[in-house]
């Protein structure tokens, strides 16, 4: 069956042209003239695509996307705006707003055509995984966390790619000893013009078998980066791979609201301080916003200090997950022995039997479980629902 396209667009002759090229490409068409009646449509009409024009009568484009992502069923719906408005700022705000791809009329049928199907891609079955870890502050241990699982994971027989995009010192690439060169261009060169030469020498293998990618400009709000260029590139990527695990900044960005939105797990990192624990409440109230069920998030505690008995530790998982209202997936608590290793942050290569790997061990079955239970959801809201 036909993929269903729904066109917001109150210029007749525009809506009449882009509904032609659709059709001439096998699709479906809707149309309404105004947000109301395009709100209405994308309630009960349930399309697979939507796409908006900016300047529209009484409700504009960026109130309609706003709207269409805060609805239940169309916070995952991809949104492409086509809009005369060419401003950067326009374009930020429609992103801002929620928007997945941005295009500016007039557009070649070519490149419309090419948009939605990048967008529309992201409902078919991926093999792989996007598991992104973020914490809401550095020095909890995030950063560890998620190389050691990458680590656990690879020597499990899976094939990972770990995403470093975090700015601060302690990176991926650190604790890692490994240097791959900064992909952001990949993300800012027109999608169909990246070869695969580009894709493989934007990887950094270690010898444990994890291989690292480094997005690091990508965690400001690049104007270029569009959501398309970042599905686009761990499409590409993800041909080979199993896992993407992304440490992931918590800050306002294109990116980091495409990486969420895109993700099939938000991994909440956490110690148990209580300016801590209420910050990874913050960010599960914002996941909820970009209409991210509890069921695709998960928490980790750590325990960087030493602070708690390992007694203690077993008895906190029923009063964190009534605290923050989601599975928590693991505790990762502190060894005195493993910290004096050399290289004691990859403690699954350090210390492989001491307390910490073994809960790391435990954190990347969990994950593995948790896949399996949601063998059928993909990044798409439709397979997700």
């Amino acid at each position: 069956m036909s993929k269903k396209i729904l066109v917001i667009d109150d210029d007749p002759v525009a809506t009449r042209l882009i509904e032609y090229v659709l059709k001439q490409h096998g699709y479906q068409v809707i149309t309404a003239q105004n947000g109301v009646e395009g709100l209405k449509r994308a309630q009960n009409e349930e399309p697979d695509l939507v796409v908006l024009n900016v300047m529209l009568p009484g409700m504009d484009g960026f109130e309609i996307c706003h709207r269409l992502r805060a609805g239940g069923k169309t916070a995952q719906l991809p949104i492409l705006i086509l809009s005369g408005r060419a401003q950067p700022a326009d374009r930020a705000t429609g992103f801002k707003m929620g928007a997945d791809d941005y295009l500016t009329k007039p557009a070649v049928p070519s490149e419309i055509i090419s948009r939605i199907e990048c967008l529309l891609a992201r409902n078919a079955i991926a093999n792989y995984k996007i598991i992104v870890f973020l914490s809401p502050r550095e020095k909890v241990g995030t950063t560890t966390a998620v190389v050691n699982v990458a680590i656990a994971l690879s020597q499990m027989g899976k094939r990972v790619i770990a995403v470093d995009m975090c700015p601060h010192e302690e990176s991926i690439s650190q604790q890692l000893g490994v240097e791959p060169q900064d992909s952001t261009y990949l993300l800012e060169t027109p999608i169909d013009t990246v070869t695969s030469d580009e894709l493989e020498s934007a990887l950094a293998l270690h010898q444990t078998g994890v291989s690292v990618l480094r997005i690091r400009g990508a965690s400001a709000d690049h104007q270029n980066i569009l959501p398309s260029s970042i599905d686009f590139l761990f499409r590409k990527l993800g041909e080979a791979v199993d896992y993407f695990l992304v440490d992931l900044p918590f800050q306002p960005s294109v990116t980091t609201r495409t990486m969420l939105t895109q993700c099939d797990l938000a991994v909440m990192a956490s110690d148990f301080t209580p300016e801590t624990l209420t910050g990874v409440k913050s960010i599960i109230t914002v996941l909820h916003f970009l209409g991210i069920p509890s069921e695709r998030m998960g928490a980790v505690l750590v325990d960087p200090k030493g602070a708690f008995a390992e007694m203690e530790l077993t008895r906190m998982k029923p009063y964190a997950e009534a605290s923050l209202g989601i599975t928590l997936l693991g505790i990762i608590p502190y060894d005195i022995k493993a910290s004096v290793q050399p290289d004691s942050t990859l403690v699954l290569i350090s210390s492989p039997n001491c307390a910490m790997a073994c809960s790391v061990k435990d954190l990347a079955q969990q994950l593995i479980v948790k896949e399996q239970t949601q063998k059928h959801h993909t990044r798409a809201g439709v397979k997700r629902a």
